[in-house]
């Protein structure tokens, strides 16, 4: 996929968001998180991004508490802004942080609905204008430090990947053996799986966790990979990707 169909895709899943309400969110969180997990050139730009940002070291630096009430800011920089904001979309999704009391807090309003698209306009609005630079190659105004640049070493070990692959291969050969499930069906399900692989050898936690978002909900419905997505999902949990 070129770069002007994943802008593309990219701002329609901005939109969605304006689309939605605070109680209605996660639809859209879910969605959106399987169209980045689901586009290569959308991916290839998240993975340069978690390179060489630390998301909890970023999240930590974006709120900040006075004797009124605690705020949150975004960074300036675009890689940092689309760590951040992915980090903090997964965190919704996977429900180790709750939208509702993140969005009310950090973005007091009179009602609900004017706190979300307060934090549609201070967030995901920005997060999305960040991203399309990025993808165009467009510069920021900010230059990185050397410190930014440098990459975070890795933390997703030999063994959690060995057998994590070992059981990809066993999903890829689930469905290729599979003649029952449609045909697009399939291509979907090999798509997320060699995807998933390749996200293993960057052994980058957040990009893992975002490949195995689409992974289940792309396999969600499909029976036969019950055995194999629960066994990839204890690796995960094992080794700390998943809380």
């Amino acid at each position: 996929m070129d770069i002007e169909s994943a802008v593309k895709k990219l701002n329609e899943g901005i939109d969605e968001f304006y689309r939605s309400r605070l109680i209605l969110v996660d639809r859209v969180i879910a969605a959106f998180l399987q169209t980045l997990a689901g586009d290569s050139v959308l991916m290839a730009t998240l993975q340069e991004c978690a390179s060489s940002v630390n998301y909890a070291n970023e999240y930590k630096k974006a709120i900040s508490k006075d004797g009124i009430g605690s705020y949150f800011l975004l960074p300036q920089g675009s890689k940092q802004i689309i760590t951040l904001v992915t980090g903090l979309l997964y965190e919704f999704d996977n429900k180790t942080l709750s939208i509702v009391d993140f969005v009310t807090k950090l973005f007091p309003a009179e009602t609900s609905h004017e706190s979300y698209v307060s934090f549609c306009d201070r967030v995901i609005r920005p997060y999305g204008e960040a991203f399309s630079r990025m993808l165009k190659g467009e510069p920021d105004a900010v230059t990185e430090t050397l410190a930014e640049a440098a990459p975070q070493p890795l933390t997703f070990p030999d063994k959690a990947k060995e057998d994590c692959e070992f059981w990809l291969k066993a999903l890829l050969d689930v469905v290729t053996g599979d003649n029952s499930a449609p045909e697009d069906k399939r291509r979907e399900y090999f798509t997320m799986i060699k995807g998933m692989m390749y996200v293993l050898d960057g052994r980058n936690p957040l990009l893992i966790k975002l490949l195995w978002i689409g992974l289940k909900n792309t396999l969600s419905g499909y029976k036969p990979s019950k055995r194999e997505l629960d066994e990839i999902k204890l690796v995960l949990f094992t080794y700390g990707v998943l809380d």
